[in-house]
């Protein structure tokens, strides 16, 4: 006998639960038979929760009534949207992923925008623009339509989604150089751990934003997070790193990162930015 669809029976008890507002289907799921980003036998399921009561969702005692068996791992983590939390849940059917919004704070923020302040609020417009980039990927009702479906339009028609503007991009280049010299120095020090931890965590990171923002300037298909890019774009093999904790694999990889990122950063912005002189 097979494990229940751990995301068949969220959105049936979503259905029935009162504190739950709205259901939103989000993710690949929610791009189900699409050819860039549909989901796969591999994908989790993604919804957020618009809530009245947020701290129902503090600790796993509400998965009892979704039947999908025991859960095996229950975390909550900081999500995006100002104070909306994320909460993980693996099952033997599958994980779930949930975004938990509190309804007054989302409804504060409907209320600004039908007045035109809600973008003036940075700490908000930070949030929205995190609620478009989401949803402009692709998203369903499952529950509470009638009550948001027009406010989630809006976000989707009139929020621009985060993008890098030539001066940020310049910033994250000035970074880049510092944890360039900052991860050589670990490997002269002989803390190659420490490196190889550096190499991934900044260095690489840094080149896949820059790698999502081209794409999203040449109007192609691109997801954060390095998500896809494999099967996206021709540039993955130039934004992989791989290195061994050994002086000589974490230095081939630093420099591949680094003429990867010029490469970049001129992409983006041209003259406007160069590779200082170390020497």
């Amino acid at each position: 006998m097979s494990a229940p669809n751990p995301g068949s029976e969220l959105m049936r008890w979503a259905q029935g639960e009162p504190t739950v507002r709205a259901a939103i289907l989000i993710g690949s799921q929610a791009r189900e038979g699409k050819d860039v980003g549909g989901a796969d036998e591999h994908s989790d399921w993604d919804f957020q929760l618009i809530v009245r009561r947020p701290t129902l969702f503090a600790d796993r005692a509400w998965t009892a009534a979704l039947g999908c068996g025991p859960v095996l791992a229950y975390v909550v983590r900081e999500g995006r949207l100002g104070s909306a939390e994320k909460v993980s849940l693996l099952f033997a059917g599958g994980e779930i992923d949930l975004v938990i919004i509190p309804a007054r704070r989302l409804a504060l923020a409907r209320a600004l925008g039908r007045v035109g302040l809600a973008t003036r609020i940075r700490s908000l417009r930070a949030g929205l623009g995190d609620l478009a980039l989401v949803l402009r990927a692709g998203y369903r009702f499952v529950k509470g339509e009638a009550e948001w479906g027009s406010f989630y339009r809006q976000v989707v028609s009139d929020v621009a989604p985060p993008r890098l503007a030539d001066g940020q991009v310049r910033g994250l280049a000035e970074g880049f150089v510092c944890d360039y010299v900052s991860t050589l120095r670990k490997i002269d020090r002989g803390e190659f751990l420490a490196a190889q931890r550096w190499l991934h965590h900044q260095l690489a990171e840094t080149n896949f934003r820059l790698a999502h923002e081209r794409r999203q300037r040449q109007g192609l298909p691109s997801f954060p997070d390095a998500r896809r890019i494999e099967r996206l774009s021709a540039d993955a093999a130039k934004l992989t790193v791989t290195a061994m904790p050994d002086a000589a694999s974490l230095r081939a990889a630093v420099e591949k990162a680094r003429a990867t990122h010029i490469e970049l950063v001129a992409a983006l912005v041209g003259d406007l930015w160069r590779w200082p002189d170390l020497r």
